[in-house]
């Protein structure tokens, strides 16, 4: 019997899937106690993308993300923003600056087009990690899009990132 493909990018799925396996992950290192990290993601751009276009550019960025990240770890396209997050299985808080200096590399040669243009893409990101900065999956939520908006705020050129300091 031939071996299967397997497919080594990560799942990219809906919000509310992305919570339920969120939740559960959570629930599945306290047992097993191991650490789950999650960055939050906000893509922007220059000038204005709006509507389908911005869900458009969040399902591109995702795909980009994919490829860098393992197949255990799971992407979440949110309604709001931040757009994007990021559950990495076993990743502590310590291995997310090279995680985003992954991502943020190949954001950084990739082409994304929005409104039928090619436009560059910067990502403020911020980070968290259970248990070591949240004892619960709701406070790794709140602390990444938190610290997604104090990166966000920056307005420095090129990518940024916040992370939740270790140490409850």
């Amino acid at each position: 019997m031939a071996p299967r493909d397997a497919d080594p990018r990560a799942a990219i799925v809906d919000e509310e899937t992305f919570t339920l396996i969120a939740d559960l992950e959570v629930r599945k290192a306290v047992r097993l106690q191991y650490y789950v990290s999650l960055l939050a993601i906000q893509p922007d751009v220059e000038g204005t993308v709006t509507g389908h276009d911005l869900r458009n550019l969040a399902y591109q960025v995702a795909d980009v993300i994919s490829a860098e990240i393992r197949g255990s770890d799971v992407i979440g396209l949110m309604r709001a923003s931040p757009h994007l997050q990021v559950l990495l299985v076993s990743a502590h808080l310590y291995n997310l600056p090279l995680i985003i200096e992954r991502i943020t590399r190949a954001v950084s040669t990739h082409a994304f087009v929005a409104d039928s243009r090619s436009v560059p893409v910067t990502l403020s990101v911020g980070g968290a990690c259970f248990p070591t900065t949240a004892r619960l999956r709701e406070e790794l939520f709140i602390q990444a899009a938190s610290l997604t908006a104090q990166a966000q705020q920056e307005r420095t050129g090129g990518h940024r990132y916040r992370l939740a300091q270790g140490g409850l």
